[in-house]
């Protein structure tokens, strides 16, 4: 908590007095007519309840829903108006005639989230019931990632965003309130233009994060105008049974009315490797040969004559070895280019862009190119009818090793285990695949050949597209149809050389996979806003609406074995010599849904809002196709009260709160409540059924009952800025696995409603402008979040044991469940484990040791914080991101600790705090080649040794640019609106506070590690 104390404090100690304006007697004046209309000035959208006043006045007036205004005056022309609006810039305006058309622009300075859009329709955050953030994609431009959702780590209260794999495109775990579910998805839902879209991982081919392809990889964050985070019951209820993970909205660019405006953005520069933790660098050739050989003696079964013959064969004397680091690493490439036009009028606005992003990963064998473009219409056909067309494409190619996290076909894991001694390449420098040595690959695969000569891409290719017709019946009734598709295609080839690899036995392999997704949707909706006339600024907004969607999956997929081992650059399909399967199958899935919203607002103080959605899906069982969710919320504008304009530090006050259900059933199968029968176990020549499952047609929504509490307050005229949010989410009818009897030919039903689950918290965001001068500006922020979980009902579930964790009433559900380690005995350096959860009595036998509740996976708290300064033209913006709270297990502690695997290389911490003598005190057993005998055997296996704290703090971006449009010869050139150059690093720093971890505790231990980039900019505008 300390940086946020400090930086509170420091924002109230700098800020400057509060603005003073003059004050002007007011002048009566007699009834005439005015008409007008207030618009956006990017976008030319209408902005209802815009204040418009005749300066020298009391005379006041809001804009209706079209943003048209009328009132009475006698003033002559001309005279002035004064027009302002939540989040605009305040505009006076010469008026010499009527009608008048005023654009507002956005107040880009102003540190309060403006506008909430939920693709439902539009509320200002001042009315608005919900919990939600925004993020404005502008400060968020030319950042070189490879994923959209990269872009809000650490930006939102709340908002986990986790890179658990460096490989890039990778899918990226996205968490908003804690663990959403047991078994199915707790993503958010991603809605991008209106369209509920597919998102997670699309490989088929090969499972793991090192292989896994982001379904939303294809969209480039340069497009983006914003993200808006939907948190709370009565911002997500509208999404009914998807809506209980929360909701990402993300908002492409639009044309805007104005010249046309093109922008070039330019980005090229270098990927660099991030060093290993000291505690898990592998050992050097002398460090490898003296716990080899220290292993050996003590196993005690060795003679010294095969030690030394041992040694030899390992090739201890030949004076060659190879930094296997070295070898799996490089410098990358990466560059990125991104074309736009951006104008119109009050007819037409158009949005069109094109890019390119190549980003190589520092292992060999990983890397991503992206083409996209994107193209944004809006067109008025009339006064009261306008349509919006959209169409995003992109083609994204992916590189990644063909192993998966624990395969000697990683780079990673193989450049752990491999020894010193084992040679990278044959002295004529050609590519070592020798298997018939020690000092060769006898059981491992040297990843040089495995990189050159094994084949694992992704090519996947989409196309987004939307339409959307609005029309104005009257002012007071809207009526809108939208349609969108969404296309995917992804074509995915494996190939597993027949001389060194994971196929050498079969002489190779090769898969294709050709995956087709389609999901359409669409949606009727009319808006209807009543104003009530005896009572003014009173107003009741009516939605409803018809939504339906359609996701449908179509597969092909073909593999072989038997490649010519004399060419292993022949690596299609066609020339495997035995077709080993050729499949096809498709699924498909449909939602059909009717909502309603209502939402009253009085004098822009006191808000309510509900919402009801019925929905519809054929996942589940005929009885249970259908579900309800709602939500009702309110809000209270405490700086709308008299009593408030009496005090002098709060600038706004607001208070809001809902209750409501969703739902969740993301990730389940399309026929999951089904039972299901396969074809394929023929006999004689026959086709032979085989059932898969017994289905399940009770099976429902799994959903959630939220309840959200929040406040947000500014102060010294909004240049601080504090978001607060209480919420407790209580998760029941889980979807989980439960077991059945086993007469029934099956042991468990995949998909039974089991269970309950809670998650509570606290949010705290904090914005601020500490320093605000002519020619200095200091823009600062953070934001932190705690979520407690734990298990409320286990259901049909008996057993307490959850793989590695524990199952049970009052625990996380992330509750590690191990046997507690207590170090070693120091008088013979045998390891040492707790009887039981009391840490009372040890013993030396591992498999005798009781496993207890112990620790939890789940962090306690994380966030970011964020500053960005700025003087005369040099921008200079610094991102950090951390987490705390939470234990990692290193899952592969058997091969690169003690003496099990003493073949293998290890970490540096074993070689530099092994117990060697009588009367050592330390925590890393005696070395003894093959792990010893009895409960010795296992003191490598899984247990409180082995878990370290995740904490950490990350420098995620550091970026230093210059406005050149500053300097006396640009300043007043017309030619170019936009001149910036830049430099950029990203994960520059980390800081870990376990220094027995010995890898990075976001990603893992044998995954592609995260890597820093070094790269340099130029954006220029016309």
């Amino acid at each position: 908590m300390r940086p946020f104390k400090l930086l509170v404090a420091f924002a109230v100690l700098l800020c400057i007095r509060p603005l003073v304006y003059a004050q002007q007697s007011p002048v009566s004046i007699i009834n005439s007519k005015l008409e007008g209309k207030v618009v956006d000035e990017r976008t030319g959208d209408p902005l209802p309840g815009a204040v418009v006043i005749i300066k020298s006045t009391t005379h006041a007036v809001s804009t209706d829903a079209s943003g048209n205004f009328r009132f009475a005056t006698g003033q002559k022309f001309p005279y002035v108006l004064i027009v302002s609006y939540i989040g605009y810039k305040k505009q006076e305006v010469v008026v010499n005639g009527g009608p008048v058309t005023v654009r507002l622009a956005e107040n880009v300075n102003e540190l309060s989230e403006i506008v909430v859009n939920d693709t439902y329709s539009s509320q200002s955050k001042k009315s608005y019931t919900g919990s939600a953030a925004i993020v404005k994609g502008a400060t968020l431009e030319n950042k070189p990632l490879s994923s959209p959702q990269l872009a809000l780590q650490g930006q939102v209260a709340g908002l986990g965003v986790a890179v658990t794999s460096g490989q890039p495109g990778a899918n990226v775990q996205v968490r908003l309130r804690g663990l959403g579910s047991t078994a199915l998805s707790s993503n958010p839902l991603y809605v991008i233009d209106g369209m509920i879209v597919n998102a997670g991982d699309l490989s088929r081919l090969t499972s793991g994060i090192n292989n896994s392809s982001n379904a939303l990889a294809g969209l480039n964050a340069d497009d983006i105008e914003s993200y808006t985070v939907l948190k709370d019951a009565s911002a997500t209820s509208i999404y009914g049974s998807r809506g209980s993970n929360g909701v990402i909205i993300i908002t492409t660019k639009k044309g805007k009315v104005g010249k046309a405006q093109v922008n070039l953005d330019a980005e090229t520069g270098n990927t660099s490797t991030i060093p290993l933790p000291a505690a898990g660098q592998p050992l050097n050739a002398d460090q490898f040969s003296t716990l080899f050989i220290e292993g050996l003696r003590n196993a005690g079964t060795y003679t010294p004559d095969q030690i030394a013959a041992l040694a030899e064969s390992y090739g201890f004397n030949s004076g060659k070895t190879t930094n296997w680091q070295d070898i799996i690493h490089r410098t990358g490439r990466q560059q990125q280019y991104n074309v736009s036009v951006r104008g119109g009028n009050e007819n037409i606005k158009v949005f069109l862009s094109l890019g390119y992003f190549d980003q190589q990963a520092t292992i060999i064998g990983s890397a991503l190119k992206r083409v996209n473009g994107l193209l944004n219409v809006d067109q008025r056909i009339s006064k009261n009818i306008s349509v919006a067309a959209g169409l995003n494409v992109s083609n994204v190619n992916q590189l990644s090793p063909v192993g998966t996290t624990g395969s000697w076909a990683n780079p990673v894991f193989a450049a752990s285990i491999l020894r010193p001694f084992q040679r990278a390449y044959n002295d004529d420098g050609s590519i070592n695949s020798s298997s018939s040595s020690n000092t060769g690959f006898v059981a491992h695969y040297n990843p040089l050949w495995i990189a050159a000569y094994d084949k694992h891409t992704l090519s996947q290719t989409r196309a987004l597209g939307n339409l959307n017709v609005n029309w104005h019946i009257w002012d007071q009734l809207r009526f809108s149809s939208y349609a969108s598709i969404d296309y995917n295609v992804l074509e995915e080839i494996q190939f597993e050389n027949p001389i060194l690899g994971n196929s050498q036995s079969s002489n190779g392999s090769a898969s294709n996979a050709y995956n087709r997704y389609f999901n359409w949707l669409l949606r009727n909706q009319l808006d209807y806003r009543f104003n009530f006339s005896k009572a003014q600024d009173f107003y009741l907004n009516l939605t409803a609406g018809y939504e339906a969607q359609k996701y449908s999956r179509y597969e092909l997929r073909a593999s072989g074995t038997g490649f010519p081992l004399t060419q292993p650059d022949l690596n299609a399909l066609a020339n495997a010599a035995t077709p080993t399967l050729a499949s096809g199958s498709s699924s498909g899935s449909t939602f059909n849904s009717v909502y309603f919203r209502g939402s009253s607002n009085y004098k822009n103080r006191y808000s309510l809002s509900a919402t009801f959605r019925r929905d519809a899906s054929s996942v589940f069982g005929l009885d249970n196709q259908y579900g309800n969710f709602w939500s009702i919320g309110g809000a209270w504008n405490i700086d709308g009260e008299r009593f408030f304009e009496n005090q002098p530090i709060l600038s706004t006050a607001k208070f809001h709160t809902s209750f409501g259900t969703t739902g969740n059933a993301q990730g389940i199968g399309d026929y999951a409540a089904q039972p299901l029968a396969s074809y394929g176990s023929n006999y004689g020549g026959g086709n032979g059924q085989n059932y898969n499952g017994v289905g399940n047609p009770d099976l429902q929504w799994e959903q959630q009952k939220k309840f959200d509490l929040g406040v947000d307050a500014g102060l010294f005229e909004d240049r601080l800025i504090f978001n607060v949010d209480y919420y407790h989410n209580n998760i029941y009818k889980l979807i989980q696995q439960v077991s059945i009897s086993m007469t029934t030919g099956f042991a468990n039903i995949p998909y039974a409603n089991s269970g309950s689950m809670l998650n509570k918290g606290v949010e705290l965001s904090v914005r601020g402008i500490p320093v605000k001068t002519k020619s200095f500006n200091w823009n600062a922020s953070f934001n932190i979040a705690f979520n407690n979980n734990h298990v409320t009902d286990v259901g049909g579930n008996t057993s307490v044991i959850n793989g590695n964790y524990y199952f049970q009433k009052g625990y996380d559900y992330y509750t590690y469940y191990t046997r507690l380690y207590a170090g070693v005995n120091p008088d013979n350096g045998e390891a040492l484990w707790y009887t039981d959860g009391t840490r009372t009595k040890t013993i030396n036998d591992y498999n005798k040791a009781a496993r207890v509740p112990y620790k939890s996976a789940t962090p306690k708290y994380f966030g970011g914080f964020s500053n960005t300064f700025y003087y005369k033209g040099i921008a200079l913006n610094v991102d950090f991101y951390y987490n705390f709270g939470n234990y990692i297990v290193d899952g592969w502690s058997t091969r690169f600790y003690d003496g099990n695997y003493y073949t293998f290389n290890k970490y540096q911490r074993t070689y530099n705090n092994r117990w060697t003598t009588p009367g050592q005190v330390t925590d890393v057993p005696k070395y003894i080649a093959g792990g010893g005998s009895g409960g010795q055997n296992q003191s490598q296996a899984y247990s409180s040794r082995f878990l370290y704290k995740g904490d950490f703090i990350k420098l995620k971006n550091f970026t230093l640019g210059y406005d050149l449009k500053k300097l006396p010869y640009l300043q007043h050139s017309t030619a170019i609106s936009k001149l910036y150059v830049y430099v950029r690093g990203t994960n520059l720093w980390t800081k870990t506070y376990d220094k027995k971890l010995p890898y990075d505790p976001e990603s893992g231990t044998v995954t592609i590690p995260q890597f820093k980039t070094y790269t340099v900019g130029l954006n220029v505008g016309f």
